[in-house]
């Protein structure tokens, strides 16, 4: 696996930290923040470059820039287990360029997650998946938008979240097409399984659109576990507790299809298997 920070890098101040992938890569790439004093990380992807970057466990109260140039693309898998503190990503897509994020998050305690994506160039697509549980006194908050100025772009975003006992978790976000991006498409889904009374959950999505020759939707729903689900599992002779853990690995594994890199898929499923 290549480290990031072994390329080609320009210190912009001592604030920020540019770093710049002119040609693919096969191999995954490390983005390991945690020995670097900038706050703000840029990422500058030029034209017809095609890497996967994986974040675990890293993002530290970092702001986070990706500049993707005409027809590049990135995969960026993030993955979280221990505390983590405020992020801000921004995702910048230019003409043809192409995005594709997922995130499994089953860190503890408080996090305040924000992620931006500009589709700026005509033909622009960006895919977002999220997996999260909160638990115990966790209180997590994931802010999640999309902004499509140009004509033909397409975003669509799904967050998956588990809720239990005394914690709280918030999906946010706006999905805006602006006046002129024809034929743009955004889709958003927000769904939390909610286990106990004392849970705080909301999913807020928010469509603006200002175009007519477009696509778009959104659904957000919140609720108890599938009682049909449950009752089913329960009179096979499965306890109605595991069979609870079993409805809640269901809604939360398939996160694992979007990490290629098996050792980082292993620890995810781990996690949520002691988590849950």
């Amino acid at each position: 696996m290549i480290n990031l920070f072994d390329l080609r890098k320009e210190q912009i101040d001592n604030d920020t930290l540019k770093l710049v992938l002119d040609k693919s890569l096969d191999d995954t790439i490390n983005f390991d923040l945690k020995s670097y004093k900038e706050k703000n990380i840029i990422v500058d992807l030029l034209d017809n470059v095609n890497v996967t970057i994986l974040n675990v466990d890293t993002d530290k109260s970092k702001n986070i820039t990706f500049n993707l140039f005409g027809y590049s693309k990135l995969t960026y898998n993030i993955a979280s287990f221990s505390k983590c503190e405020e992020t801000e990503v921004v995702v910048n897509l230019n003409e043809n360029s192409e995005f594709f994020g997922a995130y499994a998050d089953f860190s503890i305690d408080s996090n305040t997650y924000k992620f931006t994506c500009n589709l700026n160039g005509r033909g622009s697509r960006a895919y977002w998946h999220l997996a999260t549980l909160t638990k115990n006194s966790d209180k997590k908050t994931f802010d999640v938008s999309f902004y499509h100025y140009e004509k033909d772009t397409y975003a669509k975003m799904e967050n998956y979240g588990v809720c239990e006992e005394a914690s709280s978790l918030s999906f946010l976000g706006t999905s805006k097409i602006f006046k002129g991006a024809k034929r743009s498409a955004t889709h958003q889904s927000a769904k939390i399984m909610v286990f106990d009374k004392k849970c705080n959950a909301k999913a807020s999505p928010i469509l603006c659109i200002d175009e007519n020759d477009v696509q778009a939707s959104h659904a957000a729903v919140v609720g108890q576990i599938n009682e049909d689900h449950l009752f089913y599992l329960v009179s096979r002779g499965i306890k109605e507790k595991d069979a609870k853990k079993l409805i809640t690995l269901g809604y939360l594994m398939p996160i694992l299809d979007h990490f290629k890199d098996e050792a980082t898929s292993e620890i995810i499923k781990k996690n949520i298997e002691e988590r849950v």
